[in-house]
């Protein structure tokens, strides 16, 4: 009579060791994608919101646009400017905004002409990734 043994073999260990470190790998890249989007996104809507600002001025008058460690907010005289367009405007998850030359919050004022006070707004995702937003005077986002 035969002996049946029941048992993995080392190839078959082997095989699922590395089907594991693939899929390991696979997950952690797309984990880091998804904080670069969400730095990505912040970074697009602080800058929408800027241009926002700069056109409504032109349009307006006292404009203004406060942004905390979390938040992007444009008004009128103090009241909240364009609420269907989403502001006041939480950043996604994981995104932090600092400034080093102003401290937060951020208070920008919009002249007739569309301009506004020179700053720089630094944005940190919850990978370590930054992204950097300069406002020139002019009013210009880059």
């Amino acid at each position: 009579m035969r002996k049946i043994h029941s048992g993995f073999t080392l190839i078959e260990l082997i095989a699922v060791v590395v089907i594991i470190g693939i899929m390991s790998v696979a997950l952690f890249s797309r984990l880091s994608s998804v904080s670069n989007a969400n730095l990505q996104t912040g970074r697009d809507d602080l800058i929408a919101a800027l241009f926002f600002a700069q056109q409504s001025a032109m349009a307006r008058s006292n404009i203004r646009v406060t942004i905390t460690e979390s938040s992007i907010s444009v008004t009128e005289n103090g009241i909240p400017l364009a609420t269907y367009k989403g502001y006041p405007l939480n950043l996604p998850s994981g995104v932090k905004i600092s400034s080093p030359t102003t401290p937060i919050p951020v208070t920008l004022i919009y002249n007739k002409l569309g301009r506004t006070a020179a700053t720089t707004i630094n944005l940190t995702g919850s990978g370590g990734v930054s992204a950097t937003v300069k406002l020139e005077a002019s009013g210009y986002a880059h």
